[in-house]
């Protein structure tokens, strides 16, 4: 199992940032530090496979300390985790093998575990299962193809962008007109319309020339696109409607609602600029925060605590400002007796809520705190 330790000047970022990593098998957290110059005491008898650094720090800062470990010989990577962008240089500088962005995204920090992992066991020859053909929507837009580690490169944006919109209208006639608005706003009807034809013929020669389930057919005006290969948003969607009147008072409510939010991995098509999606971008949302609320309220009524946590901070990197998710974790914490974590949450929430929307926290938040100090 992978050694990790973490440091940070800030404790209640520590806090979360070793529940999430907690919530990853193969992986271990031996020790979390405010403080750099602790961890240098403690480094021999550590033995970390990897170290999650935080870059701004008072006296000895994150690059500074990757530094003086690399001066030592530690053969440990390092992951750094900042509120800035700006620091991506500096940390690659330093040879760090990665760097996460405040507040981390599951998905990304994810991704990092999974690189360490390749990184410390690359002697090892032991084949990997091959990847099967798949579209993800969810986090971004990427296919995988049968084998490939690599995603499909699209021959153009548009090209990308028009799969993008028939695969959310999946086996729905949209109009040529419609699909040129949405598209191509700012052209002229006949130019829009020829760029629609360009842009039809590259998507279906790319989807032919791959080998992948993807029909999209024509009828008087109107385009159809049929997609057979697995989708995690046309799976996400069709089971959250499944699962729209459960309530969350079974065992076989918990399997169901926890296979389906595994399948959310951030915003619908997220880092693209597609204004036509902004609806079905916040609905998908909404309905991946409510299962997971509905699955950690009955995983508290059954005493589940840390599987409540789990679902719960990785909620709340989707959905920061989610009320109720932050009251239901405190009631998490409270149920573990972990008060430590608790008052550290809270003093976070305090901190984001006054510091990025000027406003004090959900006054569900401030009484349950008020009747835990009482």
């Amino acid at each position: 199992m992978m050694r990790a330790v973490l440091v940070d000047d800030e404790a209640p970022a520590l806090v979360i940032l070793e529940k999430m990593i907690a919530a990853h098998s193969g992986i271990q957290v031996v020790g979390a530090y405010t403080d750099g110059q602790e961890l240098l005491e403690h480094m021999d008898e550590l033995q970390p496979d990897v170290i999650f650094l935080d870059i701004e720090m008072p006296e000895v800062d994150g690059l500074e300390l990757a530094e003086l470990l690399q001066e030592k010989g530690k053969d440990t990577e390092i992951v750094f985790v900042t509120a800035y962008r700006e620091y991506a240089l500096d940390a690659f500088r330093v040879e760090a093998l990665d760097y996460l962005l405040k507040p981390v995204e599951p998905d990304l920090l994810e991704s990092a575990i999974q690189r360490v992992a390749k990184r410390r066991h690359k002697q090892e020859s032991a084949p990997e299962e091959p990847i099967a053909s798949h579209v993800q929507c969810f986090g971004g837009l990427e296919i995988y193809l049968q084998g490939r580690a690599e995603p499909l490169r699209f021959p153009t944006a548009k090209t990308e962008e028009l799969f993008a919109y028939l695969l959310m209208h999946h086996k729905r006639k949209i109009s040529i007109w419609t699909l040129c608005e949405h598209l191509w706003p700012e052209a002229e009807p006949e130019k829009s319309k020829v760029n629609l034809h360009t842009t039809i013929y590259r998507l279906k020669k790319t989807m032919r020339d791959q080998g992948l389930r993807v029909q999209i057919s024509s009828s008087r005006g109107y385009y159809l696109m049929e997609c057979e290969e697995p989708c995690d948003y046309l799976l996400f969607d069709q089971e959250a409607a499944s699962l729209s009147g459960v309530s969350g008072e079974s065992s076989g409510d918990a399997e169901a609602l926890t296979r389906t939010i595994q399948r959310y991995n951030g915003p619908l098509f997220a880092h693209r600029d597609y204004p036509w999606c902004e609806a079905e971008r916040e609905r998908q949302a909404r309905q991946y925060s409510g299962m997971a609320r509905v699955l950690s309220r009955l995983q508290l009524a059954e005493g589940r605590a840390g599987q409540a946590i789990q679902v719960l901070l990785i909620l709340l990197t989707h959905a920061p400002y989610d009320g109720e998710a932050h009251e239901l974790l405190l009631q998490a914490y409270l149920q573990q007796q972990d008060h430590a974590a608790l008052h550290a949450h809270y003093a976070l929430v305090q901190r984001q809520y006054r510091d990025e929307l000027g406003t004090e926290p959900p006054e569900a938040v401030q009484q349950l705190i008020a009747q835990i100090q009482k």
